[in-house]
């Protein structure tokens, strides 16, 4: 379609009056990574999981719009509801978008859109400028801890408009899990999660909830209920005690596989196997060794319980010794160099499950 101004939002408020804002809930544009517009869970099941969930289940991490376009500069218009800074992250994580361009089959990173508004400003906004009128292949990745209440594209007049290449593999991947899943990285989409998704063109949907991830009843409920690909179980960091994790992972994979017989399951331990979180002193290689033996014991019973569609990620063996202290912020959290490796480990099991789902 062409960008005219039939087809756009006239904003009351905007730092930038030339360009048609199009809001991205409306074709041609297609969102990714959310039960709803801007929600990653819906509101009763998040309630019904705990406060944790029922907080961040809106914040939009592993969010992305995709789009074709002509025009020469995108700029990017967010209704803000909440912006939150994250423990470990910078504000152009928790708050801004990036953008990525699909060239020769791949995306590849072109910008990021930094927050910019006026004193009590509502919204978010930012541009950026390309200079040409080329057919541009388009992802935004969503803030990794804002609250949006909607997004405009401000697009030039007169360019054209078109839906994205469709992803090669379809049928998301689902990642549940801790903030290390939910993303404390430098940009938007530092994640491992992204950068699988980027490397092997696949959907996919964060369902990491930065403390809050502990295989309740109602969120793996809800997550057994969806369509997925291969489903990502990485909530070790949230369980309180080895005990509750003892409790809890068996019993949560038991759950999503009464209603899904076929689908792979990953099961991972915690990346940070050899460093402690030195700002909080939270754990040891100890307590380690035990929350990867039980992750490890219920991979095993899975097996021997006749269930040879489960995967085993040795958190332990994930960073290279010569780097780990540059893998993680604080003892816990990945930089992107971790994640980097995360992606590589859970890559290499990702790459054979979906290429025998084509």
């Amino acid at each position: 379609m062409i960008v005219t101004k039939a087809i756009g939002t006239p904003l009351k408020d905007t730092t930038m009056e030339a360009p048609v804002y199009v809001n991205v809930r409306n074709e041609p544009f297609t969102l990714h990574g959310f039960s709803e517009p801007f929600r990653r869970v819906p509101a009763d099941v998040a309630a019904a999981t705990s406060e944790t969930v029922e907080r961040l289940s809106k914040v939009t991490a592993g969010g992305r719009v995709r789009f074709r376009t002509t025009s020469d500069f995108i700029v990017v218009h967010a209704e803000v509801d909440e912006l939150r800074g994250g423990m470990t992250s910078s504000f152009a994580a928790t708050s801004s978008f990036d953008i990525f361009m699909k060239e020769k089959g791949e995306y590849r990173f072109r910008g990021i859109f930094i927050p910019s508004q006026g004193e009590g400003k509502t919204y978010i906004e930012s541009r950026l400028k390309y200079g040409n009128n080329n057919m541009k292949d388009i992802m935004l990745d969503f803030p990794l801890d804002a609250s949006i209440k909607e997004l405009y594209i401000g697009l030039r007049e007169g360019s054209e408009l078109m839906a994205p290449t469709p992803y090669k593999y379809e049928k998301p991947i689902m990642f549940y899990g801790s903030s290390i899943v939910h993303g404390g990285g430098l940009r938007p989409a530092s994640p491992y999660s992204s950068m699988i998704s980027r490397r092997f063109d696949t959907d996919f949907i964060n369902l990491g909830f930065g403390g809050g991830a502990k295989a309740e009843t109602a969120i793996m409920e809800y997550i057994a209920k969806q369509k997925m690909s291969i489903f990502v179980y990485d909530y070790d960091h949230n369980a309180p005690t080895p005990e509750y994790l003892e409790e809890t992972h068996y019993a949560g994979y038991k759950l999503f596989r009464e209603k899904q017989p076929k689908t792979p399951v990953i099961f991972a331990s915690r990346p940070d196997y050899h460093s402690s979180m030195y700002t909080l002193g939270a754990y040891d290689i100890r307590e380690n060794e035990k929350r990867r033996k039980i992750i490890f014991e219920s991979y095993c019973k899975a097996l021997g319980e006749g269930d040879r569609n489960v995967y085993f990620i040795d958190g332990s063996k994930m960073f290279p010794e010569y780097c780990r202290e540059d893998c993680t912020v604080d003892g816990c959290h990945p930089t992107e160099l971790g994640y980097h490796f995360m992606a590589n480990a859970f890559g290499e099991v990702i790459k054979e499950l979906l290429e025998k789902q084509k």
